[in-house]
């Protein structure tokens, strides 16, 4: 997932494994945004957790039967 900073305008990509984490400890916290920090500024960065589920890889479904 590609972010991009608010101040700086910096481009950065979050890796897969990243947003898995990041949006299992945001639902588990029933938080709305997660914070990242920008690699160039180290400012704090607001990315929507709707938007981070959209780009994370879905979680493999579990056969009942």
């Amino acid at each position: 997932m590609n972010v991009r900073c608010n101040y700086c305008r910096q481009s950065f990509n979050l890796s897969r494994d990243y947003l898995v984490d990041a949006v299992a400890k945001a639902t588990e916290k029933n938080q709305k945004y997660h914070t990242v920090e920008c690699i160039n500024c180290r400012k704090a960065i607001k990315v929507p957790v709707v938007q981070m589920k959209r780009y994370a890889p879905e979680a493999p479904a579990e056969d009942e039967g």
